[in-house]
């Protein structure tokens, strides 16, 4: 009897971002729309809303804010593809580094780019999750960084 050589499973790239980088794109986008053109009754007014689309920029300032959501869900997109091609623990580890830079990029909440890197950082964590069965130490940190981020650009989105 001899011994069949050892076959390694491939991962196929997909050439569109997941469903998890996509949410947080949708979210980030929301977020920036929302902090750009609503008023909520945190600027207006207590019970005030409304939405000023000429006063914040118009049509430049939404094309530019769309761009930055557009550029990082392509760029988040590519990372988590190239990251669920490799071995699991690998991925935990981009998955948190994701989830650091999207806490990092709060600073610039208004470009929708943390929610998106959040997002992607948590599709990492469930993908770690569905190949070994268990989430690491490494991937829940990333998965509870990535929730805390995407709350943090939705509520500075509405109280900002």
């Amino acid at each position: 009897m001899t011994a069949s050589p050892a076959i390694r499973p491939t991962t196929a790239r997909r050439s569109s971002p997941d469903a998890s980088t996509t949410a947080g794109a949708a979210v980030g986008l929301g977020c920036t729309l929302v902090g750009t053109y609503v008023e909520t009754p945190s600027r207006a007014g207590p019970g005030e809303w409304g939405v000023d689309f000429t006063g914040n920029g118009g049509w430049t300032s939404l094309a530019v804010l769309i761009a930055f959501v557009a550029v990082a869900l392509v760029l988040v997109g590519l990372a988590t593809a190239r990251a669920r091609a490799v071995p699991p623990e690998h991925t935990a580890r981009r998955a948190l580094v994701l989830a650091v830079l999207g806490a990092a990029t709060v600073l610039v909440f208004w470009t929708g780019v943390p929610a998106v890197l959040a997002g992607g950082a948590a599709g990492l964590a469930f993908d770690v999750h569905r190949r070994l069965g268990r989430l690491p130490a490494t991937a829940l940190v990333a998965l509870v960084v990535a929730v805390l981020t995407a709350a943090a650009a939705v509520w500075l989105a509405f109280a900002s």
